[in-house]
């Protein structure tokens, strides 16, 4: 195992989470801090018009690479390296400042297990970056029902090393305790033995700070070198895999069934109306929604939108950001197939109105 205080290899924070769990949120305040303003940043997102890249190039100057209309943990994988070694060539030829870390945030959809991986198969970037740290966002609001209905995201709790729960400003104190006390549960049952790897955070209106994140992480490190150290002495029978492949009794080698489409709305909208049509979308669509996020005009001015899974309403905020959109004006849909023929059909048509 390499000491992290004198391996000079350069630090990769994989942030991951399910659809609409707050990490851009989070990430856009860790970017204004000292400790990661300087990052590189590589976004994954689902659909041709990103938002999430949109958002932190207002909070950031680092160099963003975007990996658009691709999951990192399928198709996106030769995308990823690609751009990890990009940036490595970039920052040794001056082309880019000398970034001293590096940020992934990944698609909702993605599994951090197939993402590490990269790291390790590929030479170069086994030997100039080293994964510091899984980084997992879980929305406090829905984690029940993202946690019983989706597999990416027993995924994503399973591999992280610091799980943040976000949005708790939306649930009762005790409910907040139910739910740590269940994740914890959770944690034992798929990780067994290493349950205790896990540092388990909150968060409030993306109040966790990349100080905080860094010590947890830190804190986590330490704690399974002692353990590790400590298994050795006393010499358990038990083998135990810890090269990060994440084999959860299924290849890698799938397509998430999901889709992105994307909904132009290149007119101004009435307040009235948006929220209609967006109505009339969760109508047709019922939980086959999993996520609706983008930039559009209305008659009162520029707004963001943002629907996460399992939330009735769409946040529908005053879009503050410095940069005009370069994208189209509208809302990337991803939508859990199969549709019915019938849905197909509606869907279509909404999105052609």
């Amino acid at each position: 195992m390499n000491d992290t205080q004198t391996d000079r290899r350069i630090p990769v924070y994989l942030l991951t989470g399910y659809l609409g769990s707050g990490k851009t949120s989070l990430l856009k305040s860790w970017m204004t801090s000292p400790l990661l303003q300087d990052a590189a940043l590589v976004i994954n997102e689902l659909g041709e018009v990103g938002l999430d890249h949109q958002l932190l190039s207002s909070a950031s100057e680092s160099s963003a690479a975007l990996i658009a209309n691709a999951c990192v943990c399928c198709t996106g994988l030769p995308g990823l390296a690609q751009s990890l070694e990009d940036l490595f060539w970039a920052r040794l030829e001056r082309r880019i400042p000398r970034f001293p870390n590096l940020v992934i945030e990944t698609t909702g959809l993605a599994e951090p297990g197939p993402v590490s991986q990269v790291l390790l198969d590929n030479d170069l970037l086994q030997e100039r970056y080293r994964l510091a740290g899984v980084i997992t966002c879980l929305s406090a609001s829905t984690a029940h029902q993202v946690l019983e209905r989706h597999a990416e995201a027993r995924a994503q709790l399973q591999g992280a090393d610091l799980l943040v729960i976000t949005k708790t400003d939306t649930v009762s104190p005790e409910a907040l305790r139910q739910l740590t006390l269940k994740i914890e549960h959770q944690l034992v049952h798929l990780n067994g033995h290493e349950a205790g790897r896990t540092q388990v955070a909150t968060s409030a209106h993306a109040n966790f700070s990349a100080d905080q994140m860094l010590h947890a992480l830190s804190k986590g490190s330490a704690k399974n070198e002692h353990e590790h150290e400590h298994e050795h002495e006393h010499e358990h029978e038990h083998d135990h895999d810890h090269d990060h492949d994440h084999d959860h009794g299924h290849t890698h080698d799938h397509q998430h069934s999901a889709e992105a489409y994307f909904w132009p709305m290149p007119e101004a909208l009435t307040p009235l109306t948006l929220p209609s049509r967006i109505a009339e979308l969760q109508q047709c669509l019922g939980d086959r929604l999993l996520r609706l996020k983008g930039r559009i005009e209305t008659s009162e001015g520029p707004r963001l939108v943002q629907l996460a899974p399992f939330e009735p309403l769409a946040c529908i905020t005053a879009d503050d950001l410095s940069t005009a959109p370069q994208e189209p004006k509208g809302l990337t849909l991803i939508v859990a197939l199969p549709l019915s023929p019938a849905q197909q059909q509606r869907l279509t048509a909404l999105l052609g109105s």
